[in-house]
């Protein structure tokens, strides 16, 4: 194994850079220069086509044949490889993973797009990233990165990502592409897309995926870790932080952690009408986070979340006006069977709830003023009705009634029922409206100048300007200076975030509690300011140097305070219970994050054997102030959590006739725990674990135009390899949590793809 392990390092290591970012035939990319492959149009910086070489943003094009050639099976694939990007899976119930994005933590951050409709969360929840979201049906993706709420409002903070869907090219009536594909560990995943012509202006498109991962059984996978043992599912009971418990409820003697997901697409288009629906559901393990003697890992034990979202739109040109017109309804159901067994629940099934829906109606005009002036502005109105997530459930909320139920384990002798849990309904609105102009008075030179101001009913008004200038001095060189701002919303999950337990000592004639986290209705969105450098350097037509440096502050960071000395809202009671220790979220804290990346594109070819290979290195630090101490004179500034300094990836995308192969490593240096942390001076030092190499691989080989075979192989080093996690104390030895959150083994999947 340890040869094997060299030769691939080795194989690795040898390559040198890049993503060829193109969209063409996938026949004729060895007749193309890498300058060609990257000259692609992308919509998403500016919200209208224009090359990605001249847009004022740093974006990356991933293209169908890419996503072919590597493999990919979601956009959790497509975002592991690409730079400035941090996954750190299986470690948060509600989440599953978290996407670091430039050191900064969270999907809440960034906003998923399908076509420029927003498809996750409509109120902003932190929804895992996996085969919920699709790259199947990708024509392109578009990986924008910074702050853009100046264009699409609140929540692009750290970047956006658009899918971009395929379209019959106009010599084609239908297309229909279809993968089976099943692998090691009781994996299985399955694509359709079809394309079809209805007649002149006149197409439908459906699209498709399935996934069903029965996961490794990681107390087999890691035998050696007390942490995780199949003892206590097996005989009972589970030696917790707070002593032995043996559950009530049924347990199934077996670890069980299986993930569902899927995806469905339909979209119709009439001459500039396109009518679209998208729905995604995604499963996942609630015990996640927790080590098996502290929490339930059974298949009926898990959080299930759906969104689903409809969009008509209209485009019409009108000379040199271009209008844009949509309606879009989104939903987001927190499944009611989901549910948590852990040491905080005693074992037993305590149930949650949510739902959100958000109807937006949005108007666009872009005007081209003149060869060297286009302006872009637009309005929107969207309307909110929201309830958040609630407490621990004795049981699922019956959702063709009146939503209501009752707290976990509050049932008792003089109240069977349980004490009435508190569900909150919240509806609210937003009014936005936005103007962009870009203005290059040379052909070598260009300014972009926007803005959006968005008035909500729920936590204000916010103003985000933006500015870029593009300039080409010479003709193989590009440098793109920017500044952008953005606005994290406080989603209604973090402001009427409630959890904490109840007890009786009176067989439930009163009750009291030590701790409940409390909804805050004041909290206030999260504002960035983001400067950027990018320079693009072409050695030749097929060798290229990108180089890009960030400073990002954040403000009004959401950190949790005391409610007695900060909001003043309970006064350590809620709802005529008393309350020894209120928690609440409030906006405190600033966050400075910096650095950068250094990306090497060459195409080349060895014989017949076509190459198109990529690198990038990766530096990201910073400094958050630490809430506790920010009034003292003897203030602290805490290390960026959730981030690795240092990140290296290298590649290529191989062709030889009918064969493709994609080799991927990642190297990742020692990654920052959040939670606890070693005072150093007068700063904060974060504690550390190991980092890793992750070597992933894709091979394809073509029988035909119509018919393929295609092999994956997911840490092919068979790393035993850890990722960060909430929380985590390596010096606390009664813990709930790991030490690093264990990942999966080495796993091989294959599959058949038929394309007509």
């Amino acid at each position: 194994m340890r040869a094997y392990q060299t030769i691939c390092c080795a194989v690795m290591l040898s390559m040198v850079y890049h993503t060829s970012y193109g969209q063409q035939d996938t026949t004729k990319l060895e007749d193309l220069s890498l300058k060609e492959l990257l000259d692609v149009k992308v919509v998403t910086a500016s919200k209208t086509s224009q090359s990605s070489g001249t847009a004022p943003a740093t974006v990356i094009v991933v293209s169908k044949e890419q996503i072919r050639v590597r493999g990919y099976q979601s956009l959790l694939d497509l975002i592991t490889d690409l730079p400035d990007m941090k996954v750190d899976d299986k470690i948060y119930p509600g989440s599953r993973n978290s996407v670091t994005v430039r050191g900064i933590q969270g999907q809440q951050n960034f906003v998923i797009l399908l076509d420029g409709v927003k498809i996750s969360s409509p109120t902003n929840e932190a929804l895992p990233v996996m085969e919920n979201y699709p790259v199947n049906l990708a024509e392109q993706v578009e990986v924008l990165y910074g702050p853009a709420s100046a264009l699409y409002g609140a929540d692009a903070v750290s970047g956006v990502i658009n899918i971009i869907t395929q379209k019959l090219p106009a010599n084609k009536n239908m297309i229909v592409d279809a993968n089976a594909m099943a692998g090691s560990y009781g994996y299985i995943n399955h694509t359709l897309f079809l394309a079809k012509k209805l007649g002149t202006g006149a197409s439908l498109t459906i699209s498709g995926q399935y996934n069903y991962d029965s996961q490794p059984d990681y107390t087999r996978v890691y035998p050696n870790d007390p942490q995780l043992n199949s003892i206590p599912l097996q005989t009972g009971p589970f030696n917790t932080i707070y002593g032995p418990m043996k559950p009530l409820a049924p347990v199934t003697p077996a670890y069980q952690a299986p993930t569902i997901a899927y995806n469905i697409y339909a979209a119709l288009t009439l001459d500039g009408f396109t009518f679209s629906v998208f729905s995604n559901y995604s499963r996942t393990p609630s015990a996640y986070s927790n080590n098996t003697n502290n929490a339930i890992y059974n298949k009926n034990v898990f959080i299930g979340q759906r969104v689903t979202t409809a969009n008509a739109a209209y485009k019409k040109i009108f000379n040199r006006f271009v209008s844009s017109s949509s309606l879009t309804a989104s939903n987001y159901t927190l499944d009611p069977e989901s549910n948590y067994r852990n040491m905080f629940t005693g074992l037993e099934p305590a149930y949650k709830y949510s739902t959100s829906t958000n109807i937006k109606a949005e108007q666009q005009l872009d005007y081209k003023a003149s060869r060297k002036l286009d302006m872009t502005a637009g309005a929107s109105f969207e309307s909110f009705s929201v309830i958040p997530q609630s407490a621990d459930l004795d049981d699922p909320v019956n959702t063709s009634g009146n939503i209501q139920g009752s707290y976990a384990g509050t049932d008792s002798y003089y109240r069977p029922e349980g004490l009435p849990a508190k569900f909150y309904n919240i509806n609210y609105f937003n009014i936005g409206g936005y103007f962009q102009a870009l203005y290059a008075p040379l052909k070598q030179l260009s300014f972009t100048l926007g803005a959006r101001y968005d008035n909500n009913s729920r936590y204000g008004s916010s103003f985000t300007p933006r500015l870029g200038m593009v300039y080409k001095p010479l003709q193989a060189t590009t440098i793109k200076m920017l500044y952008g701002s953005a606005y994290l919303a406080p989603a209604p999950s973090d402001g009427y975030a409630q959890y904490g337990s109840f007890t009786t000592a009176d067989s439930g004639r009163t009750y009291h509690s030590s701790f409940l986290h409390l909804p805050n209705p004041n909290l206030k969105p999260i504002r960035s300011h983001n400067f950027e450098l990018n320079i693009r350097q072409y050695l030749t037509d097929n060798f290229i140097v990108t180089a890009d440096g960030y400073y990002t502050v954040s403000t009004g960071l959401h950190t949790t305070a005391d409610d007695n000395v900060s909001t003043h809202l309970y006064h350590n009671t809620f709802d005529g219970v008393p309350v020894d220790y209120v928690e609440v979220f409030i906006n405190q804290g600033r966050q400075e994050n910096y650095g950068g990346s250094l990306q090497l594109n060459l195409k080349h070819s060895i014989g017949d054997v076509f190459l198109n290979t990529y690198a990038s290195l990766s530096y990201v630090g910073g400094e958050t102030d630490d809430p506790k101490t920010e009034n003292q004179a003897d203030h602290y500034d805490a290390q960026l959590p959730f981030i690795s300094p240092w990140m290296f990836r290298v590649g290529t995308d191989m062709r030889a006739g009918k064969f493709t192969f994609s080799p991927r490593l990642l190297l990742m240096g020692r990654q920052n725990l959040p939670g606890a942390r070693d005072t150093l001076g007068s700063g904060i030092r974060l504690q550390t674990i190991s980092g890793y190499a992750l070597l992933n691989l894709s091979a394809r080989y073509a029988f035909s135009k119509r018919f393929s075979v295609f092999m994956n192989v997911s840490n092919a080093l068979n790393q035993r390899y850890r990722n960060v996690g909430y929380g985590m104390d390596l010096t606390k030895k009664d813990t709930e949590l790991f030490y690093g959150q264990p990942e999966d083994p080495i796993r091989l999947m294959g599959g058949l793809n038929f394309h007509f």
